[in-house]
């Protein structure tokens, strides 16, 4: 894989109920994304869910669970997975009602292995 476009794309290839999936930042800011069904909240609510995922990973290591490797926050209108690359960095999905999260998580993680070599 090579670049951070790509490996959206790969996702994206894999996972028909893309609508957006981004690279992202613990700070909540995107490095590379990809906008598959064009919404102008989205980058809001990747934004906020950075929030939750901040939260979810001081929860984990407070509470000696370890590293956070994946969150998924599922409402009637997306299904939001956030799958880490590195501490720091993490891939989004913004997927469809009705997705297979499986085939999406399975997608992300290969990605996210991939991309892990890009951050080191």
């Amino acid at each position: 894989m090579s670049g951070f476009s790509d490996a959206l794309s790969q996702i994206a290839s894999r996972v028909p109920e893309s609508q957006v999936l981004m690279i992202m930042g613990t700070d909540g800011i995107p490095i590379e994304k990809l906008v598959i069904r064009p919404d102008p909240n989205m980058e809001a609510v990747a934004a906020e869910y950075t929030s939750l995922l901040r939260a979810s990973l001081t929860a984990a290591a407070d509470t000696g669970l370890g590293a956070l490797n994946e969150l998924a926050v599922v409402t009637e209108k997306m299904t939001a997975l956030l799958v880490s690359i590195t501490p720091e960095y993490f891939l989004f999905a913004a997927l469809a009602p009705g997705a297979i999260a499986g085939r999406a998580r399975f997608a992300m993680r290969v990605a996210s292995l991939a991309l892990e070599k890009e951050f080191v």
